[in-house]
């Protein structure tokens, strides 16, 4: 899986919640909620596979989880259901004219990262992008455990201030 592939499932993970609720809210069934949600994981790294470009990740995946509704809709005749494909297609249209409210916040976040002096953004690569352990930070930097913790938490704080300050101004001057 290439990086586009790699961004693709960063993103899903980030907006699986709020798949699953729509999920959740068509089917009224935890289990076949959880099939359609992985049906559509499966199908977004096919599509990854396959070289397609998914532009709006959040929209394609509900677009593929409406289709698996009414799939599983019709394969439940029996139970009592009550709703049909207009229905599902203007609670999509809702969910994709709905901001997301996480994409002010992430931008907010990207452009103070952005800002950072290259040491602070080896220290976040490192913890977050490599995994690596303070112990094994620690090693690599040649520094004290309580040094690189306070430096990594002076950091974070900088970008939540950064991001919050952004966020206020954007809000002030809309």
């Amino acid at each position: 899986m290439g990086d586009r592939g790699k961004a693709l499932s960063t993103r899903f993970v980030a907006e699986r919640h709020a798949l699953m609720g729509f999920i959740y809210g068509m089917v009224r069934d935890l289990a076949g909620a959880e099939d359609i949600l992985q049906e559509v994981w499966i199908r977004l790294m096919e599509a990854v596979e396959r070289g397609e470009t998914i532009a709006e990740p959040g929209k394609w995946c509900r677009g593929v989880a409406k289709n698996l509704i009414l799939h599983y809709w019709r394969e439940k005749r029996t139970a009592k259901v009550v709703a049909d494909s207009e229905l599902l297609d203007l609670v999509e249209q809702a969910l994709n004219e709905q901001a997301d409210p996480w994409d002010s916040r992430r931008q907010a976040l990207m452009e103070c990262m952005d800002r950072l002096p290259e040491k602070s953004k080896r220290l976040l690569q490192m913890k977050y992008e490599q995994g690596l352990s303070f112990a094994g930070m620690a090693e690599r930097l040649n520094r004290s455990l309580d040094s690189l913790k306070m430096a990594l938490c002076r950091v974070r704080q900088a970008l939540l201030e950064c991001a919050e300050k952004k966020l206020r101004c954007a809000e002030s001057n809309p």
